[in-house]
C-alpha cells in the first residue's frame, strides 16, 4: 500500500494484504503516532467502509505506538466484527490490557 509520513520525520509503512480465507491483513512498521494514525486511518478508509466480519493488523514491525495508534484501533474495533493484532510490541500489548481493551482488540499472541 505504501509509506506514510507525519510531522517530525514520523514514518509508517502499511501493507494491505489478504490471509488464505480473504480477511483483509494490514502490516504495520514504523512509527503509528499522532501524525501518521490519521493518515492511516485514511488510507484504510476503503477497507473499513466494507465493514469486513474481521480485520487482521500485524503490529510486529511497529516501533512506537501513541493513544493516537490506541484511538484508531478502538475505532476500528467498534466499527467491524472482530480486530485482531498480531504480535505487538510489547509496550502496546502492555497498554492495551492495563487500559482494559484486550477483551475488545484480541492481541495474538
Amino acid at each position: 500500500m505504501g509509506e506514510l509520513s507525519g510531522a517530525a520525520g514520523a514514518w509508517l509503512g502499511v501493507e494491505l494484504t489478504q490471509s488464505h480465507d480473504g480477511v483483509p491483513v494490514v502490516k504495520l512498521e514504523g512509527e503509528l503516532d499522532m501524525t501518521t494514525a490519521p493518515r492511516l486511518d485514511m488510507a484504510l478508509e476503503e477497507v473499513t467502509a466494507a465493514a469486513p466480519e474481521r480485520l487482521v493488523i500485524d503490529a510486529a514491525g511497529l516501533q512506537f505506538a501513541d493513544s493516537s495508534a490506541i484511538a484508531v484501533l478502538v475505532r476500528w474495533a467498534n466499527q467491524l466484527g472482530h480486530l485482531e493484532i498480531r504480535d505487538p510490541p510489547e509496550l502496546l500489548r502492555r497498554v492495551i490490557v492495563r487500559m482494559g481493551l484486550s477483551e475488545r482488540l484480541k492481541i495474538d499472541p
